[in-house]
């Protein structure tokens, strides 16, 4: 499978200060329902984790973004649970299991 989905559970919100107020308003850059298609990651797309050492969620930012068409403020505004879900996306569970020898 080349490409991966996953559905919002929230919507991507962002909160702005109106230009000589105190007020806040929320602008909403994707709805919650909204569809996420992802590519498979690339061992190219794998060298945020060198850039980034240690910091680990911005190198996760980077993949997101490479591997999706999010932009980095969209990415860096998702809810946690989805920005959970589309990094479990790139890092798929490993298949459990004996592998198996070749045939005789």
């Amino acid at each position: 499978m080349r490409s991966l989905v996953h559905t919002l559970l929230h919507p991507i919100v962002i909160e702005k200060k109106l230009p000589d107020s105190d007020e806040i308003i929320e602008e909403e850059l994707k709805p919650a329902g909204f569809t996420v298609i992802m590519r498979r990651p690339k061992a190219k797309d794998m060298k945020a984790f060198d850039r980034h050492g240690d910091a680990g969620m911005a190198a996760m930012i980077e993949m997101i973004m490479a591997c999706s068409r999010l932009s980095q403020i969209e990415v860096e505004n998702l809810d946690v649970d989805d920005f959970k879900a589309l990094g479990n996306l790139l890092d798929p569970p490993k298949q459990s299991g004996r592998t198996t020898g070749s045939s005789a």
